[in-house]
């Protein structure tokens, strides 16, 4: 009823205030108001009330002034809808086997995305974890496409496509 009352309210060619009026002293609209009420209470037949709203005024949540960063980009996640990538599941699984090999434990991806979140990991090693497992860093079939860029696809010195584990059983970087 409030978000009709409101709704009704904002679309009025006039302006419209509110003010405080002390109940049963004469005041000629008060008083209306209140024959009307008690006209409505002692009838006996209930009327239906119209409480549609326009779609676009029907808005719920919380003022964006009164939001953080942090919450807004919650609710976005939230409501988003992740396809996901064969390059992330195929790292994530690679990562369970072997944290099963040593541990004995299975985990969860979802254990395993918090725990490349700890405090206790340097965060540029975070995000070295993070591209990693997205497989985002700028190697190997990566530069098939860019013309100019093609010979950037294979190690110089094996003539082998370039990957996270090639670099890593060379020791260099790409």
């Amino acid at each position: 009823m409030f978000r009709k009352a409101a709704h009704l309210l904002r679309h009025r060619s006039t302006r419209t205030t509110f003010q405080w009026i002390k109940g049963h002293t004469g005041n000629q609209g008060n008083e209306g108001s209140d024959q009307l009420a008690k006209q409505g209470a002692e009838t006996l037949e209930t009327g239906m009330l119209n409480l549609e709203i326009p779609m676009e005024f029907d808005m719920q949540g919380a003022k964006l002034a009164m939001l953080t960063q942090v919450e807004v980009y919650r609710g976005i996640l939230e409501k988003k809808i992740v396809e996901p990538q064969n390059t992330t599941e195929n790292n994530l699984q690679l990562t369970r086997e072997v944290i099963t090999r040593i541990t004995g434990d299975l985990e969860t991806s979802t254990t395993i995305w918090h725990s490349l979140q700890k405090q206790a990991i340097n965060p540029i090693i975070q995000q070295f974890l993070f591209k990693t497992m997205h497989g985002t860093y700028k190697t190997g079939r990566y530069w098939r496409k860019i013309p100019e860029c093609e010979e950037r696809e294979t190690c110089k010195i094996c003539n082998t496509t370039e990957s996270m584990e090639h670099n890593a059983e060379k020791g260099t970087p790409n």
